[in-house]
């Protein structure tokens, strides 16, 4: 699976070879990280960027980081819902390639994501999907949900599993090994989840989920570890080596992201899938350089969808 660096190259490479400029709307870009990751993504060559949001304050905001308006467009908006409402429509109308979360709360973005009229519904399940970059492995694995849906019941698991698999081939991984996350790798009363990571393996085996390998319930040691499968002896394609991480619910896949953001170190980005475009959807306190990875990675996964990188 390629690595941050080398998705920030994949778009640039296509975007040269296409001759087209990526363009990401922003709502709500009067912050100072939300215009630093416009003036990051501007000098990497990775696109340019309209900003939606309050014209004045954006430009008092940019011209002290020395932000390039030439290149970026702004648009004056009267309030943040706004802000948000008018990033999704340009989005929806082809207008742009990515949405990004600026400096806003994350249900006014997502109410304008889903509103049933100006949004970018597509009746599938929004689930967010964070990349990292681990150190400790030397690769990228993806994980979800950390963000979006607290406790996924069964169909809603599909789903991330789906959408897992989309952007894995995205980003160079047919065929993606996937473990679907719990305590233990026994079934457990006391562990629902399990149950239904042990459906949807079965629903892999029998064709009904395609284009990935599943295996459930894992622990962690036994999804990423080959010493830890073989000790335990597990005998599985996905364990030791596995690429996606699901998550049996958000506060673990939450504490997992933060715990490899904080503690291991490890560059991270996140997406949300599920909408017509691909959503940035980091925390307001994430860095500049996090959220342009993940602008990359929504790039790179627009330009899968659209045929432009098989």
């Amino acid at each position: 699976m390629y690595n941050f660096d080398e998705i920030k190259q994949k778009v640039k490479d296509f975007s040269e070879e296409h001759h087209r400029t990526p363009m990401v709307a922003f709502a709500q870009a009067a912050g100072v990280i939300a215009l630093k990751t416009v003036k990051l993504l501007n000098e990497s060559g990775l696109g340019r960027a309209t900003l939606f949001g309050d014209q004045k304050e954006i430009h008092r905001i940019g011209s002290e980081i020395g932000l390039d308006f030439v290149q970026n467009v702004v648009v004056d908006c009267d309030s943040v819902p706004e802000s948000a409402q008018r990033a999704v429509e340009a989005c929806k109308n082809g207008e742009a390639d990515v949405l990004c979360k600026g400096q806003l709360h994350t249900n006014v973005y997502l109410r304008a994501i889903l509103n049933r009229e100006r949004g970018m519904r597509t009746g599938k399940t929004l689930c967010s999907i964070t990349a990292v970059q681990c150190k400790a492995l030397d690769r990228m694995i993806l994980a979800s949900d950390c963000a979006m849906i607290v406790n996924p019941n069964m169909d809603e698991k599909i789903a991330i599993v789906n959408s897992c698999t989309e952007l894995s081939n995205a980003l160079g991984t047919p065929n993606p090994k996937i473990a679907m996350l719990s305590a233990v790798e026994e079934l457990n009363a006391n562990m629902p989840d399990g149950y239904d990571s042990a459906i949807i393996t079965q629903m892999n085996r029998r064709g009904q989920i395609k284009g990935c390998i599943v295996d459930g319930p894992l622990s962690l040691d036994l999804a990423i570890s080959p010493y830890s499968a073989e000790n335990k002896g597990i005998d599985s394609p996905v364990a030791g080596h596995a690429d996606v991480l699901v998550m049996p619910n958000l506060q673990s896949g939450n504490i997992f992201w933060k715990s490899m953001t904080y503690l291991a170190d490890s560059p991270t980005g996140a997406i949300v899938l599920g909408a017509q475009k691909p959503v940035v959807l980091t925390s307001r306190s994430d860095s500049a350089q996090n959220k342009v990875d993940s602008i990359a990675m929504a790039l790179l996964l627009e330009y899968y969808r659209n045929g432009l990188i098989k």
